[in-house]
């Protein structure tokens, strides 16, 4: 057996467990450290961007590892396998005037795993739900991450795409997600009404003083930035404007922690009594705050910028280091915001070693 089956043969394992299984911190580290080597020695990119990073400087185990910038895949190729093998791509938001990071994948099965695994334990727990999706097809922008995992959603709960997702030809479809949203309601139907964030300001812009309460069992999904089209909203505005607007509770609207350089979502936890704001992960996913100079994980409750491990990331990097700042807590993680002004130290340095070495 390849290294390389062997690692995905484990990683399926235990992500076959679901998002409710158990995974020990010595399974999840060993794991962790092995999938790192074996990546570092497949992608020569990756390796010189984690010793510029300070790779190997911080000690043994989960504490010592250090991630991959999120910026490194705007510079680089960061994948485990050639390009002639790629089955899909996703490209981070960005106007095409702005150099956008690209995760390259040979295959997406352990996305979708990852995927549909959380979303049903955090997010779309009424399996008779109907999709109102604030996005784009799959089809349409194959390059998009959000619309690639609401087609695995729908995929998965066996309604059509045709039927469900509401922006075409770069335009929300507003009286059509207003149709299918007000039908629900009359027949007293949960609605899981997803999608990009922008695209709420957006509807809530063109729809006026229009209000429809959503049936119980309903969810609400905004994800990515709060810049609408035409007007920005902090994060407490813009959920009190769709409780309002949907008539439903806090609890009912789940926000997503997600991005394109990773393969796994974390998700506010409000059926669990965690608090709002605060995220939960699989078991195959780890956040750490670390610090913003020396990339050693912070205790808990210690501010500073996130690192992700997610070992469904098997075909670029399991360990990712964000611009985000934010704290761990016992229960789960909160986000408060990005990192301002300069990239962090290693992060910096991985840059530069990226710049100036073979792609």
């Amino acid at each position: 057996m390849s290294r390389a089956v062997e690692i995905e043969a484990r990683a399926r394992a235990m992500l076959s467990r679901g998002a409710r299984g158990a995974v020990t911190r010595d399974e999840f580290e060993r794991l962790t450290l092995d999938a790192l080597a074996w990546q570092r020695a497949e992608c020569s990119a990756l390796d010189r961007a984690l010793v510029a990073a300070g790779a190997g400087t911080l000690g043994p185990g989960l504490d010592g590892v250090v991630g991959v910038p999120t910026d490194a895949f705007k510079m680089a190729r960061i994948a485990t396998f050639a390009p002639a093998l790629e089955q899909r791509v996703f490209f981070t938001s960005g106007t095409t005037r702005d150099v956008r990071g690209r995760h390259a994948f040979a295959t997406m099965a352990l996305y979708e795993q990852a995927a549909i695994s959380a979303a049903e334990r955090w997010l779309l727990p009424m399996r008779d739900c109907r999709f109102v999706f604030f996005a784009e097809r799959e089809a349409d922008n194959p390059h998009s991450s959000l619309s690639a995992m609401l087609s695995m959603f729908s995929r998965a709960r066996g309604a059509r795409d045709e039927d469900v997702f509401f922006v075409r030809d770069g335009a929300l479809e507003v009286a059509a997600a207003q149709r299918a949203i007000e039908q629900a309601c009359r027949e007293g139907a949960p609605v899981a009404l997803l999608g990009a964030t922008f695209a709420f300001v957006h509807f809530a812009d063109a729809v006026g003083d229009w209000q429809c309460a959503l049936g119980e069992g309903s969810v609400v999904m905004p994800t990515g930035g709060f810049k609408g089209r035409s007007r920005e909203l902090a994060t407490d505005e813009l959920m009190a404007e769709i409780q309002d607007r949907y008539g439903v509770r806090r609890s009912q609207v789940v926000q997503e922690y997600g991005m394109t350089e990773l393969s796994s979502q974390a998700y506010e936890a409000h059926a669990e009594g965690v608090a709002p704001g605060r995220y939960r992960c699989p078991p195959w996913m780890m956040v750490d705050a670390v610090d913003p100079e020396t990339l050693a994980v912070l205790p808990v409750g210690e501010e500073g910028i996130l690192r992700v491990i997610d070992l469904a990331n098997l075909g670029s990097c399991v360990a990712i280091q964000t611009a985000d700042l934010g704290v761990v807590r016992e229960d789960g993680f909160e986000v408060r915001g990005r990192m301002p002004g300069a990239a962090p130290r290693g992060c910096a340095r991985a840059m530069d070693a990226l710049l100036s070495g073979e792609r």
